[in-house]
């Protein structure tokens, strides 16, 4: 912030306003620090901005400067409990006044308050000139430190800053004035150069001294440079990588949709397999918890029981998924082990090939019965454990 221009009003620059506009206001501004101040106009130091930010500075003469203690309360509602609680230190209608305040010591919060016209009017002319405020602070609060402070600047006259107050005064007032508020034990601080005002205000611009006046509704925004963005060579490739990022994700979503296709698919298989093991037996959304379960009571029946069932249902399975012939039918028998496979198929010699690969896989497979019909032949081939 105090390396941007410093933009110093004088005294009566919105009394200025109104005689012959704010444009034509005195001005102190210095383009960067440690550069020498052009007195100016309002208007011409911001054309000479170009569009850069810059500070801007009052005099304690065109706000009130006070404070007040708030309980949290009231601190939530500033804007509308401040009104009532400055009361008698307003010479205006609240509703015409900005108030700003600064961070709490000790429950007292720094105010400042400030006219609304002409805070509009200030920042309709910058508006007007493309140059965006960093920040509206005023003279007394950054030179606190300094209080008393005498500022000569020619065709400004002499101002007289304390706390509480500010007098203008011209040339012949000046000394009188100085002599009625000198104090021995608080002499004043003169600063009557140009240059060493512009870098007392920015000491304590650098120092955050103060009440920012712009916070609120009155923020400052952050606004679109003029001119390319450093941004601007990459967004080729940025809206290239957008797009292959929403590739990416729509592949994603249809193989998550695939598996979860093939995932139901393979369930449903497994239900009608076990419900062809075990009839009356419903499958249920836990099959895998329902199978083993099942299998633990085959297991614990007995010789020929689970065990049996363990060692063909392997070849079974695989035999099956690469055979011609259609299984109708599953059925485990309890009594001697064996797994009864009812069939269809379009011709007789399908059924002997489950067979015999049925065989090669290492269980015994006989051919329980069959019969030819309209549609093929359908068989009974009963499989069990080679012993």
């Amino acid at each position: 912030m105090a390396e941007s221009a410093l933009i110093y009003l004088a005294p009566g620059a919105f009394s200025q306003r109104q005689a012959d506009g704010l444009d034509a206001a005195p001005v102190l501004h210095q383009s960067a620090a440690g550069e020498t101040p052009a007195r100016t106009t309002l208007g011409d130091a911001l054309r000479a901005q170009d569009g850069a930010a810059a500070q801007l500075v009052i005099t304690s003469a065109e706000a009130l400067l006070t404070e007040v203690a708030l309980s949290r309360k009231q601190a939530r509602h500033l804007q509308r409990v401040l009104p009532y609680l400055l009361e008698e230190q307003l010479l205006e209608a609240p509703e015409s006044l900005w108030f700003a305040t600064g961070k709490p010591e000790q429950g007292r919060y720094p105010v400042a308050v400030i006219n609304r016209h002409h805070l509009d009017a200030l920042l309709a002319l910058c508006h007007d000139a493309g140059v965006r405020p960093s920040g509206l602070k005023v003279d007394v609060d950054l030179l606190a430190p300094e209080t008393p402070v005498l500022i000569s600047v020619p065709d400004w006259g002499a101002v007289i800053l304390e706390r509480d107050q500010a007098l203008v005064a011209d040339g012949a007032q000046r000394d009188a004035l100085m002599a009625l508020h000198q104090d021995e034990e608080q002499p004043f601080t003169r600063l009557e150069d140009d240059l060493t005002l512009c870098d007392r205000l920015r000491a304590g611009l650098t120092a955050e001294r103060g009440v920012e006046i712009l916070q609120g509704a009155y923020a400052p925004r952050q606004t679109r440079r003029a001119g390319p963005s450093p941004w601007d060579p990459w967004k080729p490739v940025m809206g290239l990588a957008a797009a292959v990022f929403l590739i990416a994700l729509a592949a994603t979503w249809a193989q998550q949709w695939r598996y979860q296709q093939a995932a139901d698919q393979a369930f449903a298989d497994a239900a009608k397999l076990y419900q062809s093991l075990f009839p009356g037996d419903r499958a249920t959304s836990g099959l895998r918890r329902q199978f083993e379960a099942r299998l633990a009571r085959l297991g614990s029946a007995g010789e020929g029981g689970g065990n049996s069932l363990f060692a063909v249902l392997p070849a079974v399975a695989t035999t099956l998924s690469g055979s011609e012939v259609e299984p109708k039918r599953i059925q485990f028998d309890q009594r001697d082990g064996s797994l009864l496979l009812d069939l269809g198929a379009k011709e007789y010699n399908q059924v002997e090939k489950l067979q015999t690969a049925l065989q090669e896989k290492g269980v015994r497979a006989t051919i329980a019965n069959y019969r030819n019909g309209a549609s093929g032949v359908t068989a009974r081939v009963k499989v069990e454990q080679a012993g």
